[in-house]
């Protein structure tokens, strides 16, 4: 299986992305969903196709209070789905997180 970690910008939609690609929900404290803010890592999987190979995501934190959180979830993975909103586009902390 492969593991694949998230990147970007606190608001950019990491969460609410990896909620779409496999039907999970990443934030596990109910202070980050009334927050609507990733605080600690988050961990869902699924199959990216029907049938295909499956894929965990670790879901880290975008705010930089968490810098931490984000480091210890994408230290150890080799591969990173780096999430820019469309809307906003390229930002200071999106490029703290590459």
């Amino acid at each position: 299986m492969r593991v694949v970690a998230t990147a970007g910008h606190v608001d950019h939609g990491k969460s609410t992305l990896l909620r779409v690609l496999t039907g999970m929900e990443p934030d596990r404290w109910a202070e980050e969903r009334a927050r609507g803010l990733t605080i600690d890592l988050g961990f869902v999987w699924g199959p990216l196709a029907p049938g295909g190979e499956a894929v965990a995501f670790v879901d880290v934190p975008g705010h930089e209070r968490f810098i931490g959180n984000m480091l210890a979830g994408a230290g150890a993975v080799r591969l990173a789905l780096f999430v820019v909103a469309a809307d906003d586009g390229w930002s200071a902390q999106s490029q703290e997180h590459l």
